[in-house]
């Protein structure tokens, strides 16, 4: 399972319960808004929350856990990650630069330290 959406998953779902408020497909949409776009799998990844026990007693660590022991939560998070990496766009970006004199010839972002 990628650990880093169950990251996500689970802080969302602890900041959820933490507030006292009710576990949804439409919360967890709107906070997971950027990999959970369809409202059927927002039902089943709630639907696997409930299966699991999931509450407001427990840790964030703990909800990332529980997530992680579960083969249907492995699934969703597996079939989620496919279509957001269908859906991001890669961007490639050619830069042609002609440089005379003295100073910085900079293409793109330039950090200084």
């Amino acid at each position: 399972m990628d650990f880093i959406t169950t990251g996500i998953i689970a802080s969302s779902v602890y900041d959820v319960l933490k507030h006292g408020l009710k576990l949804s497909a439409g919360m967890l949409k709107e906070r997971l808004g950027q990999w959970i776009k369809e409202d059927i799998v927002a039902e089943a990844v709630v639907e696997e929350l409930t299966k699991l026990g999931i509450n407001d007693e427990m840790s964030e660590v703990a909800i990332a856990r529980r997530l992680e022991q579960s083969p249907a939560m492995t699934g969703l998070v597996r079939d989620i990650n496919a279509k957001v990496a269908i859906v991001a766009t890669s961007t490639i970006t050619t830069v042609t630069q002609t440089h005379s004199g003295s100073g910085d010839n900079v293409a793109g972002n330039k950090i200084v330290k």
